[in-house]
């Protein structure tokens, strides 16, 4: 059996030689869906939530059980063999793909297959950036290889439009208790809000980060709002009694300091998407000047079904919050490992529990946490990949997906699209705009690079990785050519993380460069000092930029420093 699909211009599909006649634009889209995913396999889930996103759960998966069988009736008596499902999955037949998926000569892709499904548009357009970026994979799996340089990817020409609008500061909320549970579930409401209001893209949200995780009580809340320059607070509270959950919301203007709208939410914890849904609509309808405009610009979120496994990542928010600064303690991120491998095992297409997991081994193989830095890598990148494949529209596993290709495979082009992918979604993440800040730094755009980053603080003027984002604007204002910027913020850098290894090593890259030696040596000595094995090996593994000269600049600088290794 082989199965061959044209996805440039008007769909068509040939089995064994022979055109299949598939009427069905759902059934169409589903086949190109499955074709492209890895091992061309999704959950009944994502496939629901993506073809019928205006439906209710059942409905919708009671509309897939429909399609499929139609489908397999269009591919004849074959149809059982080709298209294979189980209780949770839908997959092509292994090595049932022939050739590749035509040419993009041939048209657009998937030229007229319009289902007014926003999450399937977005998964169109991504698909198509990453293909006209790539390269036509082989079917069924990912790219992995790349031009270098490629401007293919997702616009990020109205990321910055944000800025134009009026911005919400979103505090901590009050537990009605300090127990444990209490304080990971305020964490964990408070994050999922966030992100909900993010994901509308009409106006910048500052996350509590910002100002320290404080609360209403923690002092005058417009004081607090003004130090981050917010024209909106939101402040609340949330009290729970078993099963029984309230929420009390606010929300505040500044500039004159009034109530501009007060409610509380009632029901079970089951009910808490549908609380951050209502909090996140009653919101945008007082901030954004149109709600039109805003309902177009938003992303349609994938909630997940177990309440259990939401709660298991809401712990690993506040073991992240109470971390520390930067990448948080070895001992903050390993505790969040056995809470992320129980969330997918609880619910396995659970997208930010994959993208936490691939954070983790992301940051412990930076770090040096795990001794096998291509093993952690590795594995960054596989749950990267899961994140993206469960849900395209998790910016979060779009951010670190870009990071692990760039650091672990060199996969500059696709590193890069699935930057600009995590931007797209979520303009207001401070954590997106430093992931493609990094991604457009080593793939040879300083320019790009800086406005993303120093976006970040316009967001969180107290970005708790600030002295990694200031190590990338150290390095990209080098790069430009401007010592004294980039000196400016070497030394910034130097000040606030002293004993921040990567950061030091870019302070003695640029103060070498600008002959201030004995800075440079000193920064250097304290380099050598936390990392005895710092050698040239390591530099060229660790500083993998696309662009070589870019990488000698950095080895150049650490001799003019006195480097001899």
């Amino acid at each position: 059996m082989q199965l061959a699909l044209s996805l440039f211009g008007p769909f068509r599909a040939c089995l064994n030689g022979q055109v299949v006649k598939i009427g069905s634009r759902r059934a169409r889209a589903m086949l190109a869906m499955l074709a492209l995913a890895p091992r061309a396999s999704l959950s009944r889930d994502r496939l629901a939530a993506t073809l019928w996103p205006d439906r209710a759960e059942e409905q919708a998966r009671a509309s897939l059980r429909q399609e499929l069988s139609s489908l397999r009736r269009a591919l004849g008596g074959q149809g059982a063999e080709i298209l294979l499902a189980d209780t949770s999955c839908v997959s092509l037949a292994e090595g049932v793909l022939a050739g590749d998926f035509g040419d993009p000569a041939d048209g657009e892709f998937l030229d007229g297959l319009d289902l007014k499904s926003e999450p399937f548009d977005d998964w169109r357009r991504q698909e198509h950036a990453r293909l006209t970026a790539t390269g036509d994979p082989a079917p069924g799996t990912q790219a992995s290889t790349d031009p270098v340089g490629s401007s293919a990817g997702p616009s990020d020409a109205a990321a910055d439009d944000i800025f134009d609008n009026p911005s919400v500061l979103i505090m901590g909320f009050v537990a009605a208790s300090a127990e444990p549970d209490d304080m990971s579930f305020a964490t964990g409401l408070v994050i999922d809000l966030r992100t909900s209001l993010s994901l509308w893209r009409g106006f910048p949200v500052i996350a509590p980060e910002a100002i320290g995780w404080k609360t209403d009580r923690d002092g005058d809340l417009l004081d607090i709002a003004r130090s981050v320059c917010a024209d909106y607070v939101i402040s609340g509270a949330i009290q729970r009694a078993g099963d029984r959950i309230r929420v009390s919301v606010s929300l505040t203007g500044i500039d004159r300091g009034h109530l501009v709208w007060s409610e509380a939410f009632d029901g079970q914890m089951a009910d808490i998407f549908e609380m951050q849904e209502a909090i996140s609509r009653a919101v945008v309808a007082r901030v954004a000047p149109e709600i039109g405009r805003a309902e177009a610009a938003r992303v349609v979120r994938q909630r997940p079904a177990n309440i259990a496994a939401w709660h298991l990542v809401a712990q690993t928010d506040e073991l992240e919050r109470l971390g520390g600064e930067g990448y948080g303690t070895p001992e903050s991120n390993r505790a969040q490992l056995p809470l992320l491998e129980e969330a997918v095992r609880l619910e396995p297409d659970y997208a930010r529990a994959w993208a936490r997991l691939a954070r983790y081994y992301f940051r412990s193989g930076l770090q040096g946490w795990i001794a096998d830095r291509d093993a952690a890598f590795a594995s960054a990148h596989e749950n990267g990949e899961r994140a993206v494949a469960a849900d395209p529209r998790e910016w979060e596993g779009q951010a670190i997906l870009a990071l692990t290709m760039i650091f672990g495979t060199h996969a500059f082009g696709p590193g890069r699209f699935h930057a600009l992918e995590a931007v797209r979604l979520n303009p207001s993440a401070p954590y997106a705009r430093h992931g493609c800040g990094c991604a457009l730094e080593w793939t040879g755009e300083p320019e790009e690079a800086l406005r993303h980053l120093r976006a970040i603080f316009e967001l969180n003027p107290n970005y708790p990785n600030r002295a990694a984002a200031l190590g990338d604007i150290t390095t990209c204002e080098l790069f430009a050519g401007r010592m004294e910027a980039a000196v400016e913020a070497a030394r910034q850098l130097r000040d606030i993380a002293p004993e921040y290894n990567r950061g030091l090593q870019r302070v003695a890259v640029t103060l070498g460069h600008a002959g201030e030696t004995a800075e440079a040596a000193r920064a250097l000595e304290t380099v050598l000092a936390l990392q005895p094995d710092f050698d040239e090996e390591y530099v060229r593994q660790t500083y993998p930029y696309a662009r070589p000269e870019h990488v000698e600049i950095i080895i150049d600088g650490l001799r003019l420093a006195g480097w001899k290794g």
